[in-house]
């Protein structure tokens, strides 16, 4: 299955990790091509421009690093599979102002975690040598994107984006809904009938 939704799934090979780090990196550099025009902080504009010339700079090193391998990254245009990015940017388009750029600085922090996971993954686990050692060359920088993002969300206040995908359930302490949670009384929602989420943007 592909990396992404919810929660974070490792890769289960070399080709795994090469495509799921390819989508991540053409997510990071649509939305920061899309703020960096529009964004009027300073602050959001710097760090838009960062990642673009960052992620560049990745998409052609992961490149170099499959080239006559058959590990290609997946096409640009990967729309089979409707991954966070498409709805991280759909969300964007439809904002403005200091708006989108708290949304656009709030969805980098997990994303970016999300990233040093893959490449953590493949330090440790990966078969291609060339794979490996790029993806220990990487894991600084995807580590000051997220210290830039949190220091961003630390300053004005914010808490990194999570997808709205879990509501809470009347009478169930239990995070996620999980069981019907310990405490007095019955839960007025027990677990065998779990709220069914609805699509929303999700990492």
């Amino acid at each position: 299955p592909p990396v992404g939704g919810p929660g974070l799934r490792m890769p289960a090979s070399d080709a795994d990790f090469v495509r799921a780090l390819g989508r991540s990196n053409t997510t990071e550099l649509d939305m920061a091509k899309y703020v960096v025009n529009l964004t009027k902080d300073p602050a959001v504009h710097q760090f838009a421009q960062h990642m673009i010339e960052d992620h560049s700079t990745t998409a052609v090193k992961l490149e170099a690093a499959t080239r006559g391998t058959n590990l290609g990254p997946a096409p640009h245009d990967d729309s089979t599979v409707p991954g966070f990015g498409t709805r991280g940017l759909t969300l964007l388009q439809s904002e403005t102002g200091t708006k989108m750029d708290e949304d656009f600085m709030r969805m980098q922090v997990p994303a970016h975690r999300r990233a040093l996971g893959l490449l953590q993954w493949e330090s440790q686990n990966g078969t291609n040598l060339g794979l490996k050692s790029l993806a220990t060359s990487l894991a600084p920088t995807m580590q000051q994107h997220l210290q830039l993002a949190q220091q961003y969300l630390a300053a004005h206040n914010l808490t990194p984006y999570t997808p709205p995908d879990v509501r809470p359930v009347p009478g169930n302490v239990m995070p996620n809904n999980n069981g019907a949670g310990p405490g007095p009384g019955t839960p007025n929602n027990p677990a065998a009938t779990p709220a069914s989420p609805r699509p929303s943007p999700t990492m």
